[in-house]
């Protein structure tokens, strides 16, 4: 099994544990590494209470370096953030960026994809019309600027707006519209070197019976070279390792062989496991 999960909240966002009732259960799970990756603070109050306040920054990156001095040896533990395009550029501290899109920037206003099924399909229909195509498009779009940040190594949930596509069918992900547009954004992200994530959280979450990105995304990521990673997006201790091996079961359905690893200072390819 895949041993390191880099996307990982607590109670300093919209987490349920600690951190360090996260990271003994990630070494009870036979992680030998693990990732916090907080919620940047937005520049707004969306409503939903999911990131952290700046004023408790300092304090989050002190207990993740406590931690890493205390369990030393036993684990290795890592200061990161998941950041969000519409956050400041505010990098000091973290070891690795996961850069991630929760809105549709449409008009000047921000929707978030994230919060409710019902929430998503009110605003297609009031704000896009129901022209759900063109929502996707605005979308992907993004991801050309999110490319341009050098600090951001992982590419976050790449299609997370299909997130309530079970519940409510919000979108058509298999139109051609909806693949050309997140081809585009697959191509600025890979030329720009960055991993994406094969992320199990909606899952855990019972949102979604299979991973992000869908197989038919990941199939076009590794025709085109792209590096990718596994991770939970754990928001309690009894998913830190949710699905890891149906997500390495993917990857290798879709010709990958190998994911990406964070060694402390650079990532590192390691093969995946066999069936």
């Amino acid at each position: 099994m895949f041993q390191q999960n880099l996307h990982t909240h607590s109670i300093f966002d919209d987490g349920q544990n600690t951190l360090e009732e996260m990271t003994l259960a990630a070494k009870k799970a036979g992680l030998t590494s693990i990732g916090f990756s907080v919620h940047t603070p937005m520049p707004f109050e969306d409503g939903w209470g999911w990131t952290i306040s700046k004023e408790r920054l300092p304090e989050y990156k002190a207990e993740v370096r406590r931690l890493n001095e205390q369990y030393r040896g036993v684990i290795d533990v890592y200061c990161g953030a998941e950041w969000e395009m519409l956050s400041d550029k505010e990098f000091s501290g973290y070891e690795y960026v996961i850069g991630s899109m929760h809105h549709i920037l449409w008009e000047g206003e921000a929707y978030s994809v994230d919060a409710a099924a019902e929430h998503s399909a009110r605003y297609l229909e009031r704000v896009f019309h129901g022209d759900t195509e063109t929502a996707a498009e605005a979308y992907f779009q993004q991801y050309e600027a999110l490319a341009a940040v050098e600090e951001v190594d992982i590419v976050g949930h790449f299609d997370l707006l299909t997130k309530f596509n079970e519940q409510l069918r919000l979108y058509n992900p298999e139109s051609a519209r909806f693949q050309k547009a997140a081809e585009y954004a697959m191509d600025a992200l890979i030329a720009k070197g960055k991993i994406f994530e094969i992320n199990t959280g909606a899952i855990s979450r019972g949102y979604r019976t299979t991973p992000y990105p869908s197989k038919t995304l990941l199939e076009k990521l590794h025709a085109r070279g792209a590096r990718v990673t596994i991770s939970a997006d754990a928001h309690q201790t009894q998913d830190i390792a949710f699905g890891f091996a149906e997500a390495e079961a993917l990857a290798r359905a879709c010709g990958y062989r190998e994911a990406w690893r964070f060694g402390g200072t650079d990532f590192v390819a390691v093969p995946l496991g066999e069936e």
